[in-house]
């Protein structure tokens, strides 16, 4: 099954980032979750997916339980914080061939507002979709 490539205006970052500030951005759909950097964006174009991390719903629950929990991140996503400071986001090994390649890189502020969003569950799959009628 082919998915199609979203929109950058698709994808949602926390509800504390301002409009300016770059961010971890998320996409949820039926199939999926992605993540992405909004610092990535080129103008009026589809977010290659080869710019993003793709989960499945379970992999990105057990990230968000992680962090809610304050554990390390393990999982399908690994999560490290290198010497310049940046948060690098990338897929486990042994995940890359269904997550991606892609490699984000986020300072303090964009991944604590992350995890913020995290915690006060802004990313849960129903804030996603509307109720089917």
């Amino acid at each position: 099954m082919s998915l199609s490539t979203p929109a950058a205006a698709q994808f949602r970052k926390a509800a504390a980032s301002s409009p300016q500030q770059a961010c971890v951005m998320v996409y949820r759909d039926n199939h999926r979750t992605l993540i992405w950097d909004d610092k990535l964006a080129a103008a009026a174009r589809p977010v290659p997916l080869e710019e993003c991390l793709t989960l499945d719903h379970h992999q990105f629950e057990a990230l968000q339980a992680a962090i809610r929990a304050g554990r390390p991140i393990r999982g399908a996503l690994t999560v490290t914080r290198g010497a310049d400071g940046l948060y690098e986001f990338s897929a486990a090994p042994e995940c890359r061939a269904s997550a991606g390649t892609a490699r984000l890189y986020f300072d303090h502020l964009e991944y604590t507002a992350f995890v913020h969003a995290v915690r006060h569950r802004e990313f849960e799959r129903s804030t996603f979709f509307s109720p089917a009628a």
